[in-house]
């Protein structure tokens, strides 16, 4: 086990969840069960931003200088004990700005579910790639400044009875808390996909 990577991320996740307590307000509780997002966030994140931009699995969404795309949904096919799945996404950022965008899974994604419900990023999901995949991208991770990243990011925890939720990311650029804009993607059982070789460790 990759003891000190795993401190690092588990280190990193506690910073950003300090973060997002502090910039997010004037919004409804989360509904979501802790022990489902593995971080209990102490605002809704859903309804935070004035603009909403929808697309499809594979479509881009042009805002804040950022260029977003979710290529795929990966389900790795590991569960917990109560049958969540992990969850993992495959995303194309575009940075056309001149300064590096440091972004993280935590502060700029979330999973709404089709009850409204909200599911963040799990730490567990994260070590678990850690140790079992390779080309995962830990989270924080860097967007250079007129360059892109594309990668495999996350994770989440999600009941093994759903099939359809929305990916939501927030374009923040540098500014954590600049959450005036959300892209939403939704995703079927259909657009799923196990977990590719290029991922298998």
């Amino acid at each position: 086990m990759k003891i000190s990577r795993i401190i690092a991320a588990a280190a990193a996740v506690c910073i950003c969840a300090a973060s997002f307590a502090g910039c997010s307000s004037g919004t409804r509780n989360n509904s979501s069960d802790p022990a489902s997002s593995g971080i209990s966030m102490a605002q809704s994140q859903d309804g935070l931003a004035e603009k909403q931009i929808d697309v499809s699995v594979g479509e881009e969404a042009d805002e804040h200088e950022t260029v977003f795309k979710l290529n795929s949904v990966i389900d790795s096919g590991e569960k917990t004990e109560d049958g969540q799945k992990y969850i993992y996404l495959n995303v194309t950022i575009k940075n056309t700005s001149s300064t590096d965008y440091d972004l993280n899974v935590l502060n700029n994604f979330y999973l709404l579910l089709p009850d409204k419900t909200e599911l963040s990023f799990d730490i567990r999901t994260q070590i678990y790639a850690l140790n079992h995949f390779k080309n995962f991208t830990e989270s924080p991770f860097i967007v250079p400044a007129g360059g892109e990243f594309t990668g495999y990011i996350g994770g989440f925890l999600l009941d093994e009875s759903i099939s359809d939720f929305t990916v939501c990311f927030f374009p923040t650029q540098n500014d954590r808390s600049n959450k005036s804009s959300v892209v939403k993607c939704p995703v079927k059982a259909s657009d799923m996909v196990s977990t590719p070789d290029t991922l298998i460790g």
